[in-house]
């Protein structure tokens, strides 16, 4: 029975949880202030009986104080000061048990053979009372013992009266707070309730459903907002993932048709005509070399959005990395200036092999773009806690308009010239990604027709 309990309160809305945990923590703290104020009642009710019985002590003394050698201690009016009202009950009798005198009515069996002096309690026979004995010498009635009695029923009706109206108050505050508690509690939820139904809505193919939590800027308010913007990046990454794949398809169709074009003109006349077979072999190996270029950086591409792309950070000269990328694009390309107007010396913790893959993509692109025999060039200044790397050509620039899009992928400024180039509009994308990895940032000026200039600025302190 217990363990079907806990699953049932396990399986329980939350908004039935909390009501279940504020109401048990309500109860406890109900218990504990109602513990302490019947504690404390009671002990304020019972010092009370003990004054009194303290206060009756003085005046038994002082009457049965023999003030001659000769007192009659079975004279009423030795206890006729006693005070009534207060339910307190005074006996005198002797060491064998002969009862000298009594106030009222003493029906209390008390023994003489007691504590002396001191307050006792004593629960018997439906009775609750607190006493006390005093052992006095008198000559003519030798050992006397003087029993003061204080019957506290009056205490004791008076806490059981007052723990029944707590008892009642404790539960109708119980009984509301559940009420409350559950009425407080699914207003509460009432948000989780909207994102989950908006949650359930939105599918692949639905994204644009957003929550509206309105009111303070609290935790589900936050909860939404940080929702929202989930929902956010992934519409952005789904979209980009539409596009990647359709520009992938786009850009890999053309290779593919030209390769089955000349397949198919190698199957008609190859085998007769030189001319068309060593043509046909010419254009099938530079499409397979493009697709396979492209393939590759597709790849990579894909391995860096995975977060499965290695990086192999070390420290090195980033100046030798520099001098050794003029060095070979200098032996790539002897149409062109590569030069290093400066090269400060300084040493970075990067991955080599990322860094010098981002360089020859930008001294690609400037062969590319820059006419035959104009300079390009690639330096590094250190500036502080950082270091730019400048790759500077004098090319046809890039328009005003298209400087933020050049590092999307596929994106081509002139998609005619690149194809001549061999281009597919992924490198750059590759060299921002790269970037991003060693939390460096890219900036681009270009006039168009003039030149064009790609900044890089890599944080020492990375």
């Amino acid at each position: 029975m217990k363990f079907k309990i806990v699953e049932i309160i396990k399986s329980a809305k939350i908004s039935v949880k909390l009501t279940i945990v504020y109401a048990l923590m309500f109860s406890l703290l109900l218990l504990i202030l109602d513990a302490s104020i019947l504690y404390g009642v009671k002990y304020h009710l019972y010092s009370q009986a003990n004054k009194q019985i303290e206060d009756v002590k003085i005046i038994v003394i002082n009457n049965v104080t023999p003030k001659n050698e000769h007192l009659d201690l079975s004279d009423k009016e030795l206890l006729s000061d006693i005070p009534s009202k207060q339910n307190i009950a005074v006996r005198v009798l002797q060491e064998d048990g002969n009862v000298l005198n009594t106030s009222g009515d003493f029906n209390y069996d008390i023994k003489p053979n007691q504590v002396y002096d001191r307050i006792k309690h004593l629960e018997k026979n439906g009775q609750n009372l607190a006493y006390k004995i005093i052992k006095i010498e008198s000559k003519d009635y030798g050992t006397v013992y003087i029993q003061i009695v204080k019957d506290l029923e009056n205490e004791i009706n008076f806490i059981e009266v007052l723990f029944m109206f707590m008892a009642i108050a404790d539960f109708i505050g119980i009984i509301s707070s559940i009420i409350l508690g559950y009425i407080i509690s699914k207003k509460m939820l009432k948000p989780i309730d909207n994102i989950t139904k908006i949650a359930e809505n939105i599918s692949i193919n639905n994204l644009k459903e957003r929550i509206e939590v309105n009111g303070p800027d609290d935790e589900l308010k936050r909860l939404g907002d940080t929702f929202n913007k989930m929902i956010g990046r992934l519409q952005g990454s789904f979209n980009r993932q539409v596009q990647f794949v359709a520009d992938a398809s786009h850009e890999l169709r053309t290779p593919i048709a030209v390769i089955q074009g000349y397949a198919n003109l190698l199957d008609r006349w190859g085998k007769d005509d030189r001319e068309a077979l060593e043509k046909s072999i010419y254009a099938i190996k530079l499409e397979a070399t493009n697709m396979a270029n492209l393939v590759e950086k597709l790849l990579f591409l894909a391995k860096g959005d995975s977060g499965t792309q290695e990086i192999e950070k070390k420290e090195f000269l980033l100046n030798e990395l520099i001098s050794e990328v003029v060095r070979e694009s200098k032996l790539i390309d002897a149409d062109h200036i590569i030069s290093s107007d400066k090269n400060d010396t300084i040493s970075i913790f990067a991955d080599y092999r990322m860094l010098k893959q981002m360089l020859r993509i930008f001294i690609d692109n400037s062969i590319k773009f820059a006419p035959e025999q104009s300079t390009i060039d690639i330096s590094s200044e250190i500036q502080g806690k950082k270091v730019k790397i400048t790759v500077s050509d004098m090319g046809t620039g890039i328009p005003k308009d298209d400087i933020e899009k050049i590092f999307d992928r596929f994106y081509t400024v002139d998609k005619s010239r690149v194809k001549e180039k061999g281009g597919t509009g992924l490198g750059l994308s590759i060299a921002k990604w790269i970037l991003d990895m060693h939390q460096g940032t890219i900036d681009v000026e270009s006039e168009e027709g003039k030149y064009a200039k790609i900044i890089v600025t890599l944080n020492l302190d990375e």
